[in-house]
């Protein structure tokens, strides 16, 4: 009982953060939507994707490691902390000649200045992905959570300051800059635990397996969408990828937030369970399948209301936006709770079968864009379609003998969410074609209430049991 009621606390803090992240994103998106262009959209979107590429070199290949060893010390944390600035510092100097050429080839001037300054926050958003390995590791999901949102807070009410006095395209870079800034802070003041660099080859070599695979999976994931954004723009012009900018904007804050905790909370099990094949197979089943009942009627039902909530975040002009985030949203309810099938590898020691997926799946998001680019924007979403469906197909195929999980098991736990949520996602759809008479907040407001009773109804009906068991353990949770 004291394991569920801490399970439980740490769902309750991670569901604030994801709510509070999913309101303060979508209140700077309404607020930056009225003072910019899509044009400036998809300037910062292209700045901002080579400084999420680019920081993958510099703490994702320790977080995973980090968390993973069964013995760690501190010489370890200092030492992935000292080769993170280091290689932090080599790419920040070459970010600063890379900006010039940009600017050029893009014919954009703000490039030679944003690309640098954007830069800067590798340095803590590597300081953060260490000292995040040290909370999963402590268990410590609740500081995690915390300085995520309050990191949210501080970086997006000065970036919203920014706008206000004029700088609205700085005000985008620096809202991601500010954040990751203000996250690691924060973090480091609530874990206690001082983290100085060093370098230690010894040391770095502990990991060194774990993390160079790690490493090969974030860059492959973060390279899906520096090529994505790249071809969008190469494609369609700079205006499109600004509303493929705003739907991230719509979503990223509610898939980013899920797949985070889900996985640093599922890898903190699993990793506990490894070795034990019919504990870990049952951990696995259980997570995953609660997960996907939880997750993917968000998803569904995010596609679902989209012709009437974009306009009412962002206004008029973003119709771009709405099939494009209408497909993310499909694309999402799919590869989401099928991702934790991968964390469950790796906390098993076998990361590179999440490698291998999302390679294949950049394969397809390019190959898809490519071949559909005829049909004008809608490609783009259908190639994050491709990409999520693949990785989703080879999560259910891959052979797992690490468990002795067969393919109709995985399929059989995930197919009640997919179809639950579709009915729902189709009687809400069906809804929104009946009432758009009504002001565009009460279709909301319907739609939204009609896309509840009906999934609730349809889980009373047919998964009934597994809406007891998770009552049973919020009671449970409230009596302790």
């Amino acid at each position: 009982m004291k394991r569920e009621s801490r399970l439980l606390g740490w769902i309750g803090w991670a569901g604030l953060d994801a709510i509070g992240r999913l309101l303060l994103m979508s209140g700077s998106t309404i607020i930056f939507s009225r003072i910019l262009l899509p044009h400036e959209f998809g300037v910062s979107a292209l700045v901002l994707t080579i400084v999420t590429f680019a920081a993958v070199f510099v703490g994702a290949p320790f977080e995973e490691a980090l968390t993973q060893r069964r013995s760690l010390r501190m010489a370890h944390l200092r030492a992935a902390l000292g080769a993170s600035w280091l290689v932090g510092a080599m790419i920040l100097t070459i970010s600063y000649f890379l900006g010039g050429m940009l600017a050029g080839y893009y014919g954009e001037p703000e490039f030679r200045f944003l690309l640098p300054i954007a830069m800067i926050s590798i340095f803590f958003g590597g300081h953060s992905d260490i000292l995040t390995a040290l909370a999963r590791r402590l268990r410590r999901f609740n500081d995690v959570a915390y300085a995520t949102l309050m990191g949210h807070v501080i970086g997006i009410a000065l970036a919203l300051a920014l706008a206000f006095l004029g700088y609205g395209l700085w005000a985008l870079i620096a809202q991601r800059l500010l954040v990751v800034i203000a996250r690691a802070v924060l973090l480091q003041w609530r874990l206690k635990y001082l983290v100085l660099p060093s370098l230690s080859f010894r040391h770095l070599g502990d990991v060194g397996r774990f993390a160079g695979v790690s490493f090969l999976a974030r860059m492959t994931d973060n390279l899906s969408y520096l090529a994505f954004n790249n071809l969008v723009q190469g494609l369609y012009g700079m205006t499109i990828l600004g509303h493929v900018n705003m739907a991230m904007r719509l979503i990223e804050p509610i898939r980013g937030a899920i797949q985070a905790t889900g996985h640093n909370l599922a890898f903190s099990f699993f990793a506990r369970a490894s070795g034990y094949k019919a504990r870990l197979l049952a951990l696995i089943g259980s997570v995953v399948s609660q997960t996907a009942f939880m997750t993917v009627p968000v998803f569904i039902g995010l596609a679902a209301v989209a012709p009437v909530l974009v306009p009412i975040v962002v206004g008029s002009g973003w119709d771009d936006s709405i099939q494009i985030l209408i497909c993310l949203s499909l694309a999402s309810a799919v590869a989401v709770p099928s991702g934790l099938i991968y964390t469950a590898l790796s906390a098993d020691g076998r990361p590179e079968f999440n490698l291998l997926s999302l390679v294949v799946s950049l394969v397809a998001i390019i190959s898809t864009l490519l071949a559909f680019s005829w049909l004008g924007p809608v490609s783009v979403g259908l190639s994050r379609i491709a990409g999520d469906v693949v990785r989703t197909a080879m999560a259910i195929v891959l052979p797992m003998e690490v468990v002795s999980w067969p393919w109709r098991a995985r399929v059989a736990i995930l197919l009640p969410a997919w179809w639950m949520s579709g009915v729902m996602g189709a009687i809400v759809v069906a809804l929104g074609l009946a009432i758009t008479d009504f002001h565009l907040i009460w279709q909301l407001v319907m739609l939204v209430g009609a896309g509840i009773v009906a999934y609730a109804g349809l889980l009373l009906l047919f998964a009934k049991p597994t809406v007891m068991a998770i009552v049973s353990q919020f009671r449970k949770k409230s009596l302790s």
